[in-house]
């Protein structure tokens, strides 16, 4: 048999299709040899040839694409963990610490035996990675060591600084590895992290048991005499200083003075706990929007005394009880052949609210209140009379009006 090759099988083949294209037309007086019919087949060849280079292309593009390794997929049986760092870059975290950051452009293993790694915040490129015993810093763009693995402990980068632990003394230093601030601080194994936010890094006093603000140049904006400070997610600072807490705007102006609270949460609103566990909603710029709102209701139920008696099961069918008050009512099906009896449960005319600190009171059911949130529990023992508690279990008995009963 004679043997054919590429160049001759596709030449026959375009012969052919040519042919019966020629064919085709012909059906419809094309003839091939005048003006119009030399345009025409011009530009269904040019149309074929550009629709042929297009599928060459995306066949060209698909062998490549399968051939390629898709370090984008963690496909190794080792690899635990994928994480995307950039567009090229890759981290693979394995078991036993041997994870590896991978260039997917390039295709070569840029880092290797790493333990796990910690991303920048905002616009810092440098991620932080540990090898185990050590932590240093790699660009998150090329995958290359920038910082190598030298410090005990260090943090992540932001606003263009890192804070990093060397022989027990906290350190910042830039993106080139040189120290830039110096607080003279130890580390400390319960602090957070030394990360800045909105340009101010909560720092610790030299005994480690208040709290200040320092600025990215190192200068201590606002004085470590404070128990605690949160950095809130629009700005905001929350403080506390003597049992005392309040919020500052970035530019550290009040926006709620220190006072006896507790605030909750200070990201779309600021929600504060009253030291009557009321809780109080402002807006973001300290303006009062609602200066009493609570969690949830639930309804309170109390038992009657009413006896409803409860029967066996009889030929499949359910069985009428006839109670205290000789009403008729359907019992639930049971196995024991032996009679029970329970007291059916009524609701209560009051409902109990939970405001701050889990604590409740008692409101209507179109929603006044009638007691504050003092109490730790409350149970209905009657149709408008009220067992509450307090969070040592010592109980009163208060009526419909908020009274307690004597």
């Amino acid at each position: 048999m004679k043997k054919v090759s590429a160049k001759m099988f596709f030449t026959v083949l375009w012969k052919g299709v040519c042919q019966a294209v020629s064919w085709f037309f012909g059906l419809f007086g094309y003839k091939r040899g005048g003006t119009y019919a030399k345009v025409i087949w011009g530009i269904f060849a040019t149309s074929a040839a550009i629709f042929m280079a297009m599928l060459a292309i995306v066949a060209v593009i698909a062998i490549i694409d399968e051939v390629k390794p898709r370090h984008s997929e963690c496909d190794d049986p080792d690899c635990y963990e994928n994480t995307f760092v950039s567009r090229d870059i890759y981290y693979h975290n394995h078991v036993d610490g041997r994870g590896y950051v991978f260039n997917s452009r390039t295709g070569e293993r840029t880092i290797k035996h790493i333990a796990w790694i910690a991303k920048p915040l905002g616009d810092d490129s440098l991620v932080c990675y540990s090898d185990g015993k050590k932590r240093g810093y790699f660009n998150k763009f090329t995958g290359k060591v920038v910082i190598p693995a030298k410090y005990d402990h260090a943090w992540v980068f932001s606003d263009g600084l890192a804070s990093v632990d060397e022989g027990g003394i906290i350190k910042f230093i830039d993106a080139t590895g040189k120290v830039v601030i110096e607080p003279d601080l130890r580390y400390r194994p319960w602090m957070d992290g030394y990360v800045y936010h909105w340009g101010y890094c909560v720092i610790d006093s030299k005994d480690g048991n208040y709290q200040g603000l320092m600025d990215t140049t190192g200068k201590m904006v606002l004085p470590a005499e404070y128990n605690n400070i949160l950095i809130c997610q629009d700005s905001l600072i929350c403080v506390e200083k003597d049992k005392k807490m309040g919020v500052l705007d970035r530019n550290l102006n009040p926006i709620l003075p220190l006072m006896e609270c507790i605030i909750t949460n200070c990201d779309e609103t600021i929600d504060v706990v009253m030291p009557n566990n009321t809780i109080r909603k402002y807006d973001l710029a300290g303006n009062l929007i609602n200066d009493f709102c609570i969690k949830s209701v639930r309804m309170l139920e109390y038992e009657t005394d009413a006896i409803a008696y409860l029967k066996p099961k009889q030929q499949d069918q359910e069985v009428a009880c006839i109670s205290a008050d000789e009403e008729e009512d359907w019992c639930n099906e049971v196995d024991d052949e032996t009679p029970t009896f329970y007291h059916p449960k009524a609701t209560a005319r009051l409902r109990a609210y939970t405001a701050g600190n889990c604590y409740e009171g008692l409101m209507t059911a179109d929603g006044h209140i009638v007691t504050m949130p003092s109490y730790y529990n409350i149970e209905a023992i009657g149709p408008d009379l009220y067992l509450c508690s307090d969070e040592n279990s010592k109980s009163v008995i208060v009526n419909g009006k908020g009274q307690v009963v004597k």
